[in-house]
């Protein structure tokens, strides 16, 4: 394959990669809009963020399983269909449960694409170029990021947070154009399995609701539910997952491979991942929030402030790829993660007189590390693995990194919404206008700074498991 064809592809796929991610940044951005026509909380807004995290955990492992049986330029068109449709109906929203509804939609046709994206650019970027094309599909991912914010805040300021399901729905048909013919068949369905046996309904039956009731427990739970209660709903989720694994053990071909778990460095790489994302991820939930009803900026400007973040990720995704197929990917998976442990402490200092200056400096310096660190850690897993396992490989990367995101917003929402709880307010944020007042603004620097003490500790484990990690590529070529 040319390097001509292997850019077209990769051009074809980033697009995809690029309007779904902005989708999600811009999302984040009309939250504070949707919480106040809808009356919601924080921890019911957060839904909107969170269903769609349960949907893809519950659809992209099996996704993966399929799309290495039937082919991933398939399921990755009929992604794009899917999510265009939901992308259109959400517009349609006058209420939280039609759009919870609707984004579930969206979600599975995202769960479809992301599992097979990656696979794909593992696909055309063989082994020596594996940091190349991993690093230039993260800052795709960054450039989109930082795109989101921006867009997002223009249209939701001019054109109310409808717009942005709009233009999701409208960008799906160049999407949907480029995959369809720049994609070579032969490429990126290449050593996919061709078996016709029993698809394993049971073990993505199990590892969906398994996920769902731990996502579920943190969000709701934390703020509505007993200590007992979520004790016990917690042991519900572990034997899930005990159960999942069982299942695995038995079918005859499981969606998730249970010799990897064997792997101790690839269970290190993972958990590594899982915490990492958990670490970084509430950042940009919860900024969009600060800024707008904190600091009383309108989203348009609040697009601008937020986007230096995905900047720093944007700038060093790409060379911390092609450095860490140079030299090694664990310094760099070290070094990224330190990065986020200061700059999370850095945020949890924020209160209502911090400057602008401070806010973009602290915000660049969080992209910069998880620009650091994420690409070299999805390449670590990626070359312990077979390829005819990529499909399925790639879409636990992806559940890992979802997981992990969905985690970290129900864990920051629910402490800030008990933040207001415990200072007797109403955490419905309906009857903000366009800032805080004074107890509001005591109860959310509260829970923002409690989030961020959290996340440190998180942050720290991350770094442990990194360093425990022994595989690095450098010294295996």
């Amino acid at each position: 394959m040319s390097q001509k064809q292997k850019w077209l592809s990769f051009m074809s796929i980033a697009f995809g990669l690029f309007t779904a991610v902005m989708d999600a940044s811009m999302i984040g951005i009309a939250l504070p809009s949707i919480s106040k026509d809808f009356s919601l909380d924080l921890s019911s807004a957060a839904w909107i963020s969170l269903v769609s995290t349960i949907t893809v955990v519950a659809v992209l492992l099996p996704m993966g399983n399929i799309s290495d049986r039937v082919g991933r330029k398939k399921i990755y068109l009929y992604g794009v269909i899917i999510m265009a449709a939901g992308s259109l109906f959400s517009s349609f929203s006058n209420e939280i449960v039609s759009l919870l509804i609707f984004r579930i939609i969206v979600s599975i046709g995202a769960a479809m694409r992301m599992s097979t994206g990656l696979a794909m650019v593992v696909m055309i970027f063989k082994d020596k170029e594996r940091g190349k094309g991993l690093g230039a599909n993260t800052t795709t991912v960054g450039l989109a990021a930082i795109t989101g914010p921006i867009f997002g805040g223009f249209l939701v300021g001019n054109f109310g947070w409808e717009s942005i399901f709009i233009t999701q729905a409208l960008l799906s048909l160049p999407t949907y154009l480029l995959g369809f013919y720049f994609l070579n068949k032969d490429v990126v369905d290449s050593n996919h399995n061709q078996r016709k046996g029993n698809f394993d309904f049971i073990g993505s039956i199990i590892s969906a609701v398994a996920f769902s009731v731990l996502l579920f427990t943190i969000n709701y739970g934390l703020v509505n539910m007993s200590t007992l209660v979520i004790s016990f709903s917690f042991l519900i989720s572990m034997l899930l997952f005990i159960l999942f694994i069982y299942a695995e053990t038995k079918a005859d071909h499981p969606i998730l491979n249970v010799i990897l778990l064997k792997n101790k460095n690839f269970m290190l790489t993972m958990g590594t991942r899982l915490l990492g994302f958990l670490s970084g991820s509430s950042t940009l939930f919860l900024m969009p929030f600060y800024i707008q009803l904190l600091k009383g900026i309108s989203p348009d400007k609040a697009g601008l402030i937020i986007f230096p973040g995905a900047l720093g990720m944007s700038i060093t995704a790409s060379f911390s790829g092609r450095l860490s197929d140079k030299y090694g990917e664990k310094p760099f998976v070290i070094l990224g993660l330190i990065i986020i442990l200061i700059s999370s402490f850095l945020f949890s200092l924020f209160d209502e007189k911090t400057t602008i200056v401070m806010i973009i400096a602290v915000l660049m310096l969080h992209g910069l590390g998880m620009g650091i660190w994420g690409t070299p850690n999805s390449s670590q897993t990626v070359s312990i693995v077979p390829k005819n396992t990529y499909g399925s490989v790639a879409a636990l990367i992806n559940l890992i990194r979802t997981v992990g995101m969905g985690i970290s917003i129900a864990i920051s929402s629910s402490l800030i919404t008990l933040a207001f709880i415990n200072l007797g307010l109403n955490s419905d944020f309906s009857s903000v206008n366009d800032a805080f007042d004074v107890d509001q603004s005591k109860a959310f620097l509260n829970g923002f700074k409690t989030t961020y003490y959290v996340l440190m500790s998180i942050c720290l484990l991350s770094i442990i498991l990194s360093l425990l990690t022994k595989i690095n590529r450098s010294s295996e070529s």
